[in-house]
């Protein structure tokens, strides 16, 4: 059909895009790779072309063998290609190959690629892509083999573009060239290059400030491509030179934003960079201030300069001229950007702020739901602020959780079917549950004062041979304390499971709060169950850098501050379980140890979660079953003889960003059934076994995936039936995504087997009317006896039979 000239040329564009499925087989992709060859050459329009080579890419990428030969080909198709539109197209194929196999690129295939972007020609478009992939083979953890000197060919490409007057070519030469840099001062120990990137980001800087002078909004390339360039500064250190600019330079409106959106993005993950430069952010707040009220762009910088202000306070105490400064910046803006300014309070840890802002705002809203969604707000960052309020840490602790309670019934209010919120529910009930755990294991340390044990205590616990009964009340509380922070643990373990479209910043926070209850509950057992506790004088601590590694959201400043209060609390475990080791058994040593981890962990304020406001990723999961009931909540028949086959579909859903933080390799569906309730008539019966569990593991095929189960009743009785539904993502992570469905099934008796039953002959019982196996007695007087009768005779050959007239009674 690809070859022959009825086909229409739309046909033969999809037939050539199924090829790219076809490697499964070597053979198969052999042949097609050849027959895609040839096609290349017969048919040279332009849409063939370009969707040949990207079936070829693909088909190249998943069989693995012929990556180097598509790279050849790809750079050929570029050096004798003159349409643009095909030259864009082999680029984003070069591309893609870059990031999927740097290796498979050859010294020569790096040489051609680079003397193709050293033309002249070229527009800036086509420029930026292919420096784009320059940029992705030199971020490669393994490089090309190809040989980086000081006058290289690539160098030499940098040197020209890092210069050039389009700030998108710019930015792309920059983020090349600092990556070069980089791997030659970590390699050669070459800080040449890193001085001469430290200068081109500086003319980079002023271009981009010139450009936005220009208010030129047909030209969005700054806001979009200078943020690779300023994250490579941020590798080579050139924070120093972006914070010294804003110190002495206070460029327009736009310039001034783009500064400030990348001291943002420094600061947000080096809490030092801004420090020292605190004094002009706020002579600039109080300048945009006094100018209100204030146009869309002012806003916008208003709210970034309120986020630098927020991240240089971040873990330390408010100044007076800075608190001063943004309370008023937050009253002359908007609504949305005055939330937008409590948002990101909360995200730094800054509560008591944020609580004034969301209270104020939640009676400037339109809707209930929007009502409820703030006060919640204004309740959960009250609660977070008392632990750190003066008074009793007890009664702060329980003031907490009365707070983060209202928060969760006022987040109950604003859910609705379209957002559930079941992550800030779950989120703010687990917070509350962790105040109230260490406000119990407060009053259980208390205790041995208030309640000391008993004189018998001493004789209790030597005829038993436990020498926590010495303690009195103190060591069942203190049990009772480390089970449920084991169950809370437990809990937040389950809720990281749940999330799988959070970003990594949220998960690493909830591994941390998870951490922190298995630290405390550690801590515990450590004094009562010394056994259980593991912990010995050499105990290290937890491994935070394996988790936040993984997570790979170990480098923002809010995991920064958990990670330092975890660590704090570790030693004082340790120095506990040195203590545990030489006194025994609990003395007030220990409980003061244990007071002083649960104010470490309690008294840093906690930063909550990008996911608990904004979500980046969506994905969801569709079920239909089949059968179904014919009215709903009706139960499904079915005989115990027979069994029930259970059709699964699904079809799994995205969002505008769809595997951005990972992506569905597999789904995993489980089929619970269990027997509710049988008759009474029915207890007696045996069968097989009722309660039944089948799993089953697909992959998804175009988003869409099937699953056959067939399930057997054989005792009568009502039935439940879950689907429960996991995923797998390409890190071979479980996670408990859900949905979940439940079906009730009716299993029935078999008539066919009651019939049966009934009409088996029935065994009557003996009676004294019976006949008797034991040889017959004389019969009683008056009474004739008819002989047997022989085989053969005839009823008329039988003698008639004697006539007694019995009286009746009373007469």
């Amino acid at each position: 059909m690809i070859g022959g000239l009825a086909t229409p040329v739309d046909v033969k564009l999809q037939l050539i895009q199924v090829f790219q499925h076809m490697h499964h087989d070597a053979e198969t992709a052999a042949t097609v790779r050849s027959l895609c060859l040839e096609l290349l050459k017969e048919y040279p329009t332009q849409r063939v072309v370009i969707t040949t080579l990207h079936t070829l890419t693909q088909l190249a990428a998943h069989s693995l063998v012929d990556i180097p030969q598509q790279v050849d080909l790809l750079i050929g198709s570029l050096e004798c290609e003159a349409r643009s539109g095909v030259r864009q197209a082999v680029l984003g194929e070069l591309g893609f190959l870059a990031e999927a196999a740097p290796h498979a690129w050859s010294a020569d295939n790096v040489e051609a690629l680079v003397k193709f972007t050293k033309l002249p020609h070229h527009n800036p478009a086509m420029t930026t892509t292919a420096l784009s992939v320059l940029a992705s083979l030199t971020a490669a953890p393994a490089l090309p083999r190809i040989t980086l000197t000081q006058d290289c060919i690539l160098i030499d490409l940098c040197r020209e573009c890092v210069y050039d007057s389009n700030i998108k070519v710019a930015c792309r030469a920059l983020q090349l060239f600092t990556n070069i840099a980089v791997y030659m001062y970590e390699e050669q120990k070459t800080s040449l290059l890193c001085e001469e990137a430290h200068c081109a980001a500086l003319s980079l800087l002023q271009s981009v400030f010139s450009s936005s002078q220009q208010e030129d909004s047909a030209n969005p390339a700054p806001e979009e491509y200078i943020p690779p360039g300023l994250r490579s500064c941020l590798e080579m250190e050139l924070w120093v030179i972006i914070t010294i600019m804003v110190y002495n330079f206070f460029p327009p409106v736009c310039g001034c934003q783009l500064v400030c959106e990348a001291l943002a993005s420094l600061g947000g993950s080096r809490g030092d960079v801004l420090t020292l430069h605190l004094t002009p952010v706020l002579k600039l707040v109080q300048k945009l201030t006094v100018e209100a009220p204030l146009n869309a762009h002012k806003t916008q910088l208003m709210v970034t300069l309120v986020t630098l202000v927020l991240q240089v306070f971040h873990g330390h105490i408010w100044s007076s001229q800075a608190e001063a400064a943004v309370l008023a910046a937050s009253k002359c803006v908007n609504q949305w950007a005055a939330f937008c300014m409590a948002r990101q309070a909360s995200r730094y840890g800054h509560h008591n702020f944020a609580a004034g802002l969301y209270g104020a705002l939640s009676w400037r809203v339109c809707s209930d739901q929007q009502h409820f969604w703030v006060s919640a707000l204004a309740e959960v960052s009250q609660g977070e602020a008392c632990p750190m309020a003066a008074g009793d840490r007890a009664d702060n602790l329980t003031a907490a959780n009365t707070h983060l309670q209202r928060a969760l019934a006022a987040l109950k209010a604003a859910s609705t079917p379209n957002q559930p919120m079941n992550f800030c529910q779950e989120y703010v009930r687990l917070r509350a549950e962790t105040f109230m755990c260490h406000a119990q294991l407060l009053h259980a340390c208390l205790s041995l004062r208030t309640a000391p044990p008993p004189a018998i205590a001493a004789s209790l616990a030597t005829s038993t041979r436990d020498d926590l009964l010495r303690c009195g009340r103190v060591s069942q509380q203190l049990t009772k304390s480390a089970r449920d922070f084991n169950n809370l643990a437990s809990q937040y373990g389950t809720l990281y499971q749940s999330v799988f479209d959070a970003d990594p910043q949220t998960l690493c926070n909830l591994a941390l709060l998870q951490q922190g209850a298995l630290l405390v509950a550690q801590g515990i057992e450590t004094i009562t169950r010394p056994s259980a506790g593991q912990l010995t004088e050499d105990y290290s601590g937890l491994d935070l850098t394996t988790i936040t590694s993984k997570l790979g959201g170990g480098e923002s400043v809010e995991t920064q501050s958990i990670i330092v209060a975890l660590e704090e609390a570790t030693t004082l475990v340790r120095r506990l379980a040195q203590v545990s080791c030489e006194v025994k058994p609990v003395r007030e040593q220990h409980l003061q140890l244990l007071q002083g981890i649960s104010q470490v962990l309690t008294s840093v304020p906690l930063p909550y979660p990008r996911f608990f406001f904004q979500t980046l990723q969506r994905t969801s999961i569709t079920l239909a079953i089949l059968p179904q009931p014919r009215a709903p909540g009706d139960p499904i028949s079915v005989q115990t003889t027979s069994q029930l086959a259970l059709k699964v579909e699904g079809v799994i859903g995205h969002g505008k960003r769809s595997g951005l933080f990972r992506s569905v390799r597999s789904v995993t569906l489980a089929v619970n059934s269990s027997l509710t309730s049988r008759p009474q008539h029915t207890l007696d019966i045996k069968g097989g076994e009722p309660n039944e569990t089948l799993t089953q593991t697909v992959e998804p095929h175009n988003d869409f995936f099937a699953a056959q189960f067939l399930l057997g009743f054989p005792v009568p009785g009502m039935y439940q039936v879950i689907v429960d539904t996991s995923v797998t993502d390409d890190s071979d992570d479980a996670w408990q995504t859900g949905p979940r469905h439940t079906l009730h099934v009716k299993s029935l008796e078999d008539p066919a087997s009651k019939t049966s039953v009934s009409q088996a002959p029935r065994q009557v019982p003996p009676s004294q009317y019976g006949p008797s196996t034991s040889a017959p007695g004389p019969p009683p007087p008056g009474v004739s006896v008819m002989p047997p009768s022989q085989p053969g005779a005839s009823a008329a050959s039988l003698p008639p039979l004697p006539q007694y007239n019995i009286p009746r009674p009373g007469t």
